[in-house]
């Protein structure tokens, strides 16, 4: 029950490549995103090994890299999300976020899911406003579940 990038392409209307963990390397990164880098030891490492086999990409505008995303299933019928976004998301928030939505609304045929779930940064205030606009409900809170001590929100989309 693999999503291929060509889906993920056809559904989000972006240049779609799988992920390698050398695309991060590439990316120019926002504050959070190279905070949470910074905090993990052997971050490339870990993110190689994160999207080993599971569905990961790398979504590209005109020959640059955007972001990258991925769903590491945990057992039949859930998963959860992963995202690195790059600087580069703030200038195209509208279209992203419609071809999330239509991720969202097809990964979970394929993938034959009945919850979804990721963890945003309770501070991330564009993070936040990112989840609730794709149909993602706040089920908890994780206090000083972050690298640093801070809350993180548990969000999760059933189907």
């Amino acid at each position: 029950y693999m999503v291929t990038s060509y889906d993920v392409e056809r559904w989000c209307g972006y240049k779609t490549v799988a992920f390698h963990y050398g695309h991060i390397a590439l990316m120019s990164l926002g504050r959070e995103a190279t905070e949470i880098k910074d905090s993990i030891p052997n971050y490339m490492k870990y993110m190689q090994n994160m999207a080993a086999e599971t569905p990961a990409f790398t979504i590209m505008d005109r020959g640059k890299l955007v972001l990258s995303f991925g769903i590491y299933p945990l057992w039949a019928g859930v998963a959860e999300g992963w995202m690195i976004p790059s600087n580069l998301i703030s200038g195209k928030t509208v279209a992203l976020v419609r071809g999330a939505r239509n991720v969202f609304s097809n990964i979970n045929t394929v993938m034959q899911l009945h919850r979804l779930q990721f963890m945003v940064r309770s501070s991330h205030v564009q993070a936040i406003r990112f989840a609730e606009v794709l149909q993602f409900k706040r089920e908890a809170v994780l206090s000083r579940y972050g690298p640093g001590g801070d809350d993180y929100y548990m969000y999760t989309r059933f189907y």
